[in-house]
């Protein structure tokens, strides 16, 4: 009698490596827009300059001139009665030409597919040098399917509750009630919401609480990396806007009532997870 035979075990196939692929999220990958009428050459330049000695890649988009707008033309690309309607009062043809800008902005990512942008109205001025950096890494924190915006300029009240930590130097909060629009990071998401949401015109490019409660995420980044330039106390494309038409009879009870709702549901349902902390104006922007 034969002894048995060793047991010959087939070796199991090897399993192929795991295929990584790294993304690299770089200047090149985030676009960059200055938002500038033609007449403003001196203003693009400096902000060109600026962001060429960073070696970030920039493109100018020609603003909308709402003061030249026809009344033909303000009839397709304004809606005076939804502005009434929501905010109480009609936008001025500069805070239209304004919204209208970054409005073509979010159209043109839409369009276009672009999954991070960087806004700079021509007024802006960079404060920090590791702006890139900064820009990659929040990218790589908001997806381009992730609907929000960045605001990197000064935003006076911020949430403490929510801060992320970017990086040794950055947090990002909910902002508060943030206004200005001279400089913030968008995602391509963001971007396809607000192209189809704020056409045509009706409020103010700025109104950031109003895209938060309704449309969007609104983050800043504390400290800021963009700020004002002294040429901000005359902007060109009113990114303030003047509120002179500013209704005051009272018969527009809808708003009031609105209004009134809004609050209470935010006393109720917001304010007591949210603790306000105030943010100081950066040495390098006065203004």
């Amino acid at each position: 009698m034969h002894p048995p035979l060793p047991c010959r075990r087939t070796p199991k196939p090897a399993l192929p490596s795991p295929i990584v692929i790294v993304i690299v999220i770089t200047p090149e990958n985030i676009h960059t827009f200055i938002i500038s009428l033609p007449k403003d050459k001196h203003r693009r330049d400096y902000l060109g300059g600026q962001l060429e000695k960073l070696n970030i890649p920039y493109s100018v988009l020609e603003a909308v001139n709402g003061k030249a707008l026809s009344a033909q033309e303000l009839a397709i690309v304004y809606d005076p009665n939804k502005a009434v309607r929501l905010f109480n009062r009609e936008l001025s043809k500069g805070e239209i030409g304004c919204t209208l800008s970054h409005v073509s902005i979010y159209q043109k990512m839409a369009a276009e597919n672009l999954p991070h942008v960087l806004v700079l109205e021509d007024d802006a001025k960079i404060l920090e040098d590791d702006l890139a950096a900064t820009l990659s890494k929040l990218a790589q924190l908001y997806p381009a399917d992730v609907p929000v915006a960045v605001m990197l300029i000064h935003v006076k009240r911020v949430d403490a509750n929510s801060r992320v930590p970017l990086d040794a130097k950055h947090d990002v909060y909910d902002a508060y009630r943030g206004v200005h629009t001279h400089g913030y990071f968008i995602t391509r998401a963001a971007a396809k919401i607000l192209a189809q949401k704020l056409y045509p015109a009706y409020v103010v490019a700025d109104k950031w609480e109003y895209f938060q409660e309704n449309f969007i995420s609104v983050k800043c980044l504390v400290p800021y990396p963009v700020g004002l330039t002294e040429a901000a106390q005359s902007s060109s494309i009113e990114a303030m806007g003047v509120r002179e038409k500013k209704l005051s009879d009272g018969s527009n009870y809808g708003y009031y009532l609105r209004k009134m709702v809004r609050q209470l549901v935010y006393l109720v349902r917001s304010r007591p997870f949210i603790r306000i902390e105030h943010k100081g104006r950066s040495e390098l922007d006065p203004l």
